[in-house]
């Protein structure tokens, strides 16, 4: 009986550390990542932002840029129901500057509006789920409707947000939204329909400090799969506890299987730890003000996470291509989008000590266009991991 008792432990004793040894893995991506359940009310927020917006309508390019701008308030309720997506509602309201023929009247107009958006994060869908991740940028799409007087409109809104949490619960957000609505706030005619644009930072509060915690689902199957297993092999022992000679050289072959699956497993692991490292990044936007080439402050973890992407793989290269929007003339365009890509690289190379002889500078000014739906957009230069 002691003998087999003896056995038993042994046998346990191995599928203990080869549960070890497979759980240890890498994590999974975000949308790969099997999450705790959570009750309804936990994982709400609510946020308020502060910025600047503009009517685009009949007219507005004949005002000056700074009349067109007006204040925006807006107030947000929402859930996040796992890491990578939720849902909110959006308020807010102020004035609006519309203008007629040549920009000599002004119209100031009242209005509020309401939205419901699908909210998506960007960083915790596709890399690896880290439950203490401070950066996110969470593209939205939605649709509401809007108010002026007795004149209503149904509008769609769609933006991106770059959110920093400070703590567990609070953040702070650079939101950049648009909204189309009926052609009629200036007049009918001359735009197929009117848009709203607007740039605010805003704070949001989290009314729970707990993350959403990930299941190694893997694990937990593996585990049930093993101890079927190994509750056949016990059975076994126990009733050839007569032929113990013959119990020790099953257990001996038992253990160089298991010996060579976990060998198997780990190659395994090494090939898909291979490719995930030669797959190449996604190329880095690092946007700019209107005619400016300095790199703001938000956008510095941008250049950060290049430079250590590139410290991890020495033999990578980047290509970094300065571009422009299409206002002002080819020769100033091409200036500053020169300035743009070498700004971005000095970083790299002054502040990060990457060699400039991985960097390949390019300039595009606006004859090639990144980004086609949104001029404004291309005010950024975009660096692209190469081999």
């Amino acid at each position: 009986m002691k003998k087999s008792v003896l056995l038993i432990c042994m046998v346990l004793g191995m599928y203990a550390t080869l549960f070890a040894q497979e759980t240890e893995g890498a994590k999974l991506p975000g949308y790969r990542t099997t999450f705790e359940t959570r009750k309804f009310w936990q994982d709400w927020y609510v946020g308020v932002n502060f910025g600047g917006n503009a009517l685009f309508a009949e007219h507005f390019k004949d005002a000056k840029f700074k009349n067109t701008i007006t204040f925006m308030p807006a107030i947000t309720v929402g859930k996040w129901f796992n890491p990578w997506w939720g849902v909110r509602l959006q308020g807010g309201g102020g004035a609006l500057h519309g203008f007629g023929p040549g920009a000599t009247e002004m119209l100031h107009m009242h209005y509020m509006y309401a939205h419901a958006d699908f909210t998506f994060g960007l960083i915790n869908f596709f890399a690896k789920y880290k439950e203490n991740r401070k950066f996110d940028i969470v593209p939205f799409i939605g649709i509401g409707g809007m108010t002026r007087k007795k004149d209503q409109s149904f509008i769609i809104d769609a933006g991106i947000q770059a959110r920093y949490d400070i703590d567990p619960r609070w953040s702070v957000n650079l939101e950049f939204k648009g909204m189309i609505l009926d052609d009629d706030l200036v007049t009918r005619g001359g735009f197929p329909n009117d848009g709203i644009g607007g740039l605010s930072v805003g704070v949001s509060y989290r009314f729970n400090k707990k993350n959403f915690k990930a299941i190694d689902m893997d694990a937990i199957r593996l585990q049930n799969e093993q101890f079927i297993g190994l509750g056949k092999k016990v059975s076994t022992l126990e009733d050839e506890n007569t032929r113990l000679n013959n119990e020790v050289d099953n257990l001996k072959n038992q253990n160089n299987r298991l010996t060579g699956d976990i060998q198997d497993l780990q190659q395994e692991i090494a090939k898909v730890k291979k490719a995930y490292a030669e797959e190449s990044p996604i190329p880095v936007t690092i946007p700019f003000r209107f005619n400016r080439s300095k790199v703001d402050e938000v956008y510095q973890v941008l250049i950060y996470n290049l430079a250590v992407y590139m410290k991890n793989h020495p033999d990578s290269r980047v290509r970094i291509v300065g571009y422009a929007d299409k206002f002002g003339t080819r020769e100033v365009n091409l200036k500053i989008s020169e300035k743009r890509a070498k700004a971005v690289a000095k970083i790299l190379t002054d502040k990060y000590g990457i060699a400039a002889d991985r960097i390949d500078v390019q300039f595009k000014g606006k004859d090639e266009s990144f980004y086609k739906d949104d001029n404004k957009w291309n005010r950024c230069a975009v660096a692209e991991i190469i081999r």
